[in-house]
């Protein structure tokens, strides 16, 4: 089994704090994954699942325009944890681990053309 999603650095915003926010959230997807898989205790997988939305929400919380993908991408991962906490785990199923990275991805791309740019003009 391969991981959900593997930084690359074509995703850089070349901004740190951010590009450090967008890798943790993809390495907690992972995280959550592997926990998820081997069975680790449901404790564990809970405080991922809640560092992740933590995470997510603080990273829009910066953003002076809220976009209404970014509410969606909260909306999911906090479908994931009130699911988990429900007792539920079928929703977290990897292919719903797989679809929030995917949608994370696809902000990252956009992302990038909204961020100041720092290269140089001309």
């Amino acid at each position: 089994m391969g991981m959900i999603a593997i930084w690359d650095n074509r995703y850089s915003v070349g901004h740190a704090r951010v590009d450090a926010e967008h890798r943790q959230v993809i390495s907690l997807l992972n995280e959550i994954d592997v926990a998820r898989s081997v069975g680790a205790p449901p404790v564990v997988v809970e405080m991922a699942l809640e560092t992740l939305l933590r995470t997510i929400v603080a990273h829009f919380a910066r953003d002076e325009v809220p976009q209404g993908d970014h509410m969606a991408i909260i909306a999911s991962a906090r479908r994931l944890l009130d699911g988990w906490r429900g007792g539920k785990p079928e929703a977290l199923e990897r292919r719903a681990l797989v679809n929030l990275a995917r949608r994370w991805i696809g902000h990252m791309g956009r992302r990038e053309a909204s961020l100041p740019s720092q290269r140089m003009v001309g």
